[in-house]
């Protein structure tokens, strides 16, 4: 996605956009770049922002060391850098720039994220990073009579469906019974009675009905959006009510509901839900904590580095763990998915080369090699044990 589309884009479409994966697939040396452009850091104002001298700074660094076709080819990419980042100022708060053999891949981003630079394998972490701190909510707002379902990341919201339902009552059609007698000597109809539960029951019906179309029509809103974790809102009876109506598996997608008075605005909601979402978010990373500490996998869990490299590869994780801050080096073969934290010249399974590299460049693609998923946690919960963990598929 170009820097001129950040403004029309949303932030779940350029999450999309940013997917690790097509970028895991890049074969030859990769130049990794992401900068933190917030124009309203006053070092970002200057005519010289911050970002590009950091920039220029990290690129010849990265040149040392390197062999001369090698600084050539990172000189090559350099340039085609530093001219896009004088071309034009980009428009968000975050730049991620890939650039390859052939390869130009760029996301201006709404959101901060910290500058770091990297060359040879892509280094997709920043991109994991946020993948997962801005994981997408569904907020479904239902009340008596409207309802809306919004998606929101952590403060962003856009309205996806807006849908309001109508009791037309001059429509509906009562049969009016003669009263009885002992009525009349009352001075009332004790068909009023009668036909009032009648109506009753018939609004109670189409807000019955009406409930249930909300729910079918966010469960699909659901499934085509690829969104997994829905907040329902409005009073106490009709979100218990919502609830129980939403078909699998939007059901299980639901990670709380909030209070939420008729005609509320966003902004006054908006607190609310992010709690929630981010209890959610705080639950999901202690369960993987107390999985990893208590060796709780379907074949237990592992706790450092070199074990969790070596079940890689034997490709015998279920789902990797590292701290977001992770910063070691490892050596890793060119040709196979073998990686050691111990110095090595070759790779002992196929002999082949081993490369020294950061962690958090190999990491990606080994969970990736596993079909595993990555989990970044926030709080250095495994700084202890080397800042890395996995649960395993089989012991």
């Amino acid at each position: 996605m170009a820097y001129n589309d950040v403004e029309r884009a949303s932030l779940a479409d350029l999450l999309r956009a940013a997917d690790p994966e097509p970028l895991l697939t890049l074969n030859g040396p990769v130049l990794s770049l992401h900068l933190d452009t917030d124009p309203t850091r006053p070092e970002n104002q200057r005519a010289e922002p911050a970002y590009r001298i950091w920039a220029r700074r990290a690129l010849q660094t990265l040149a040392e060391g390197l062999s001369k076709e090698e600084r050539r080819r990172l000189s090559e990419r350099t340039g085609r850098v530093d001219e896009r980042l004088r071309s034009q100022r980009p428009r968000g708060r975050g730049l991620s720039l890939y650039a390859g053999d052939g390869v130009w891949r760029e996301f201006v981003w709404p959101v901060p994220v910290e500058n770091r630079a990297r060359y040879g394998v892509v280094d997709v972490w920043p991109l994991v990073w946020l993948q997962q701190v801005y994981v997408p909510y569904a907020v479904l707002l239902v009340h008596r009579d409207h309802a809306r379902l919004l998606v929101t990341h952590l403060g962003e919201a856009t309205l996806v469906e807006d849908e309001e339902f109508h009791l037309d009552t001059h429509q509906w059609r009562f049969t009016a019974g003669k009263p009885p007698s002992f009525a009349k000597g009352m001075g009332m109809s004790s068909s009023r009675g009668a036909q009032r539960d009648v109506y009753d029951a018939r609004v109670e019906d189409h807000v019955r009905r009406f409930w249930s179309r909300v729910a079918s029509a966010a469960a699909r809103a659901l499934e085509e959006l690829g969104i997994q974790h829905l907040v329902v809102g409005g009073g106490p009876e009709t979100t218990a009510a919502v609830v129980g109506l939403l078909p699998e598996p939007a059901r299980r997608s639901v990670v709380g509901t909030v209070s939420v008075p008729p005609l509320e605005d966003w902004p006054h909601i908006r607190d609310r839900v992010l709690e929630v979402a981010r209890e959610d978010q705080r639950r999901r990373q202690a369960q993987l904590r107390e999985a990893l500490l208590g060796n709780s996998g379907p074949g237990g869990s592992v706790l450092d580095l070199e074990s969790t490299l070596q079940a890689l590869a034997r490709h015998q994780v279920l789902t990797v763990a590292a701290d977001r801050d992770l910063q070691v080096g490892v050596w890793a073969c060119i040709a196979c998915p073998f990686a050691t934290s111990r110095p090595a010249d070759r790779c002992p399974t196929c002999g082949q080369p081993a490369r020294e590299l950061d962690v958090t460049q190999v990491l990606p693609l080994l969970a990736r090699s596993n079909r595993a998923p990555l989990v970044l946690l926030s709080d250095g919960t495994l700084r202890r044990h080397g800042g890395v963990g996995a649960l395993l598929r089989f012991s």
